[in-house]
C-alpha cells in the first residue's frame, strides 16, 4: 500500500496493525531521537535552567545517534545559539509549541517494509490542565508533516508517556489512560484501539502510577520500564506510610501475574531515576540524577547491570517541571 493511502484510516478494518505496522522497542537500533526545545512562553523564569539541561541531554544523545530538535519559530535564534554547533543535531523551526517530546511528538510506527508513519492520537493538555492547551494540540501532527510521515488518525487521547511498550506488550495505568479528563471510552474499546494503533498483542493494566501526580495523573513511565521483553524495572519503596508503597506493590503483583520478571529500583525523594532513556541499539542509558550520590548511586548501580554504559545527567530543573529524560525524548525507528 502506498504511503499516501495510509494517511487516513478509510475502512473500519484498516488499522496500522492490520497493515503490519508496529511501535518498535526503545532498545532497538533506530534512525534517531526527537526533542522539542523548551519555549519561554511556557516556563518564564524557569526556562534558562530547563534549556541548560535540555542541551546537555541532547548533546549526550547526539554522541550515539542523530537528534532532531524542533523549536517554536520565535525561539529559533536562541535554539541555534545554544545548539547550532553541536554535531549530529538538526534543528527544525515551526509551529512546535510544547516541549515534552514523549507526549507531544509523534509515536512513530514502522511498517512491514520499513516505511514510517505516525500514530495520530489526540492531545488535550494532560486532561485540560492549563490555560491555552488548545493551541498545543497540533504539535504532534506538525512534526509528522515536517518529517513527511503519514498519519493514522485516532480519536483517542493518549500521551506517549502513558504507555510502556516492550515485545508487543503495552503497559498502561488506569489512573491516567482511563481518566475522565481524557476519555469516556470503555476499557475494552481503549484496549482495542491501543492494540490496533500501535501493533500490540497485549495490554497490561496497572491501577495507578506514582502519586500524587497533579500533572499527568500517573504516567506509567515514572513507575516502571521494560529493560527486556520479559523483564520490567519497577520503582518500589520500603516505607509503608508512603502513598506509593501500595501503588508499587500492587503493580508488582500484576506484573508477576502476567509472567514478567520484576527488578526493583528504589524510589527516591528528589528525582525519578526510572524516567531514563535507552539509546539506539540498547547499549547505553541516559539517566536523570539529582547530583546527590546518596540518592543517585543505588539507582545507577541497578540500571548499570542492564547496559554497557550509563550516562547520568543532572535533571533537577526538569524534575521540578514534572518530568525526566524519557519525557524529553521520542525515538525514530529504522
Amino acid at each position: 500500500m502506498a504511503l499516501a493511502a495510509v494517511a487516513t484510516r478509510i475502512m473500519a478494518d484498516e488499522t496500522p496493525k492490520s497493515l503490519g505496522y508496529t511501535f518498535p522497542d526503545e532498545w532497538e537500533k533506530r534512525r534517531g531521537t526527537m526533542m522539542i526545545f523548551p519555549a519561554k512562553h511556557s516556563y518564564g523564569r524557569a526556562t534558562k535552567g530547563l534549556r541548560r539541561e535540555f542541551v546537555n541531554i541532547a548533546e549526550a544523545i547526539a554522541k550515539n545517534e542523530p537528534v532532531e530538535v524542533f523549536c517554536f519559530a520565535p525561539e529559533e535564534s536562541e535554539c541555534r545559539k545554544l545548539m547550532g554547533d553541536i554535531p549530529n543535531i538538526r534543528i527544525h523551526a515551526g509551529d512546535f509549541r510544547i516541549d515534552w517530546a514523549r507526549d507531544n511528538a509523534p509515536m512513530v510506527l514502522r511498517g512491514p517494509d520499513g516505511e514510517l508513519a505516525s500514530a495520530g492520537f489526540r492531545f488535550n493538555g494532560w486532561g485540560r490542565k492549563y490555560r491555552g492547551w488548545e493551541e498545543d494540540v497540533d504539535t504532534r501532527d506538525n512534526i509528522s508533516r515536517a518529517m513527511d510521515w503519514p498519519i493514522f488518525r485516532s480519536n483517542f487521547v493518549l500521551e506517549g508517556g502513558s504507555i510502556e511498550i516492550g515485545g508487543g506488550v503495552g503497559i498502561v495505568t488506569e489512573s491516567c489512560v482511563l481518566n475522565p479528563n481524557r476519555t469516556d471510552w470503555p476499557k475494552e474499546a481503549v484496549e482495542e484501539e491501543l492494540k490496533n494503533m500501535l501493533g500490540l498483542e497485549k495490554i497490561i493494566w496497572i491501577e495507578s502510577g506514582l502519586m500524587p501526580d497533579p500533572i499527568t495523573d500517573g504516567h506509567v513511565d515514572g513507575l516502571l520500564k521494560f529493560v527486556a521483553e520479559d523483564t520490567v524495572l519497577l520503582h518500589t519503596t520500603e516505607l509503608e506510610s508512603d502513598i506509593n508503597y501500595r501503588v508499587c506493590q500492587d503493580a508488582k503483583q500484576v506484573l508477576l501475574a502476567h509472567g514478567l520478571k520484576v527488578v526493583e529500583l528504589p524510589l527516591m525523594d528528589d528525582i525519578v531515576h526510572m524516567n531514563f532513556y535507552i539509546g539506539s541499539g540498547g547499549d547505553v542509558a541516559y539517566v536523570p540524577i539529582s547530583g546527590d550520590p546518596e540518592q543517585d548511586d543505588p539507582a545507577l548501580a541497578i540500571i548499570g547491570t542492564f547496559y554497557d554504559q550509563v550516562v547520568p545527567i543532572v535533571s533537577n530543573h526538569l524534575s521540578k517541571a514534572g518530568g525526566g529524560i524519557h519525557c524529553y525524548t521520542q525515538q525514530i525507528p529504522h
